[in-house]
């Protein structure tokens, strides 16, 4: 007997079911249902750009995708806290790309933005961090908004970071 058929069939079926499985995670992904698998949350993402940032003056970094889930936000206090490099009064957290109001963030005070949207948001996040005085002319000179600093209040002198959403 010539078994070469019924293997070769064998294979072919295992082969469609992982092109199907492929293309299941795919639609899954596109359409935001599927969590973001070994995603970080907001709040540690902007503590790990803030570490790194602090040392580097005038740069703006920004983040891979972040996924934001109902009720996440982004805190002053939790990012200056995990970053261990500044305070909560150092950092100005901006709408950034967010801010024309047509959304589901809101600003609830100068140290909390939170999601408030059905479903999960991707998006990224920038950071840059400088001298009080240096902040607006630094996110200009990036080709960002000079806005993104909006009410922050940081002495000239003292070191401070933007901390903004990005679209995706």
């Amino acid at each position: 007997m010539n078994f070469n058929g019924q293997a070769f069939s064998t294979f072919q079926l295992l082969i469609a079911a992982v092109v199907a499985l492929a293309i299941l995670v795919l639609l899954l992904n596109i359409i935001g249902s599927l969590p973001n698998l070994g995603g970080q949350k907001p709040n540690k993402v902007a503590s790990d750009l803030v570490g790194s940032q602090v040392s580097a003056p005038s740069e703006l970094r920004t983040s891979n995708t972040v996924t934001f889930a109902r009720e996440d936000s982004l805190n002053a206090e939790a990012i200056a806290s995990a970053s261990q490099v500044i305070t909560r009064g150092q950092v100005c957290l901006s709408l950034g790309d967010f801010d024309d109001g047509g959304n589901d963030f809101s600003k609830i005070s100068d140290n909390i933005i939170r999601y408030n949207g059905s479903s999960n948001l991707r998006v990224r996040i920038s950071v840059l961090c400088d001298t009080g005085i240096e902040l607006a002319e630094d996110l200009e000179d990036n080709g960002v908004d000079s806005s993104w600093v909006g009410e922050c209040d940081v002495p000239d002198s003292q070191t401070a970071c933007v901390i903004a959403l990005r679209y995706a």
